[in-house]
């Protein structure tokens, strides 16, 4: 399994829409699911499966569908605004490991996105390195993503010239 791939999107409907698709598909294959994710993209991932009858997959006591706060669960695996690896390798390892259950774990995440907003660039790239260093010792498809508003006003301010060499374990980057 372990795919990693990133997402960089102009608008949030488009970002929703791609979303979605990852989050519905991983859900209708029995996977567990872990979105961290910003209030208002949890909310309108919910929305969106509901508007899509995938909601009885949400049920409380159903634990395929985990949601976390991005900026609470970052603040978890930051030391001094950068993020420390073993802080990272334990929390997002135990998350995993208890919600894996034996069975494939899709995660979408915005951490990255967050980080680089926040014009942490270099935090945000150690983060994807963390997250392929983790994929070494745990199975699950990963989808990550950045708005292309984040990248204005940097020098060399494209997408796939700032991340892609810099995280080689890349597996797909989209730009919509």
């Amino acid at each position: 399994m372990n795919n990693h791939a990133v997402y960089f999107y102009a608008e949030d409907i488009f970002l929703i829409e791609k979303v979605l698709h990852f989050v519905r598909q991983g859900l209708e294959q029995n996977e567990t699911v872990i979105v961290i994710a910003t209030a208002e993209h949890r909310a309108d991932l919910k929305s969106g499966l509901i508007a899509e009858n995938v909601i009885g997959l949400l049920a409380p006591n159903n634990r395929n569908y985990l949601p976390f706060d991005a900026s609470t669960t970052l603040s978890l695996l930051m030391q001094n605004d950068w993020p420390h690896e073993s802080l990272f390798l334990r929390v997002m390892g135990q998350i995993i490991a208890s919600a894996a259950s034996g069975g494939p774990v899709r995660i979408y995440g915005e951490m990255v996105a967050v980080l680089f907003a926040q014009g942490k660039q270099r935090a945000a790239v150690r983060l994807e390195e963390l997250w392929n260093k983790l994929a070494m010792q745990s199975n699950f498809s990963l989808l990550c993503s950045y708005p292309l508003f984040a990248f204005q006003g940097h020098d060399n301010a494209s997408p796939s010239s700032t991340f892609v060499p810099a995280i080689p374990r890349l597996r797909a980057v989209e730009v919509e």
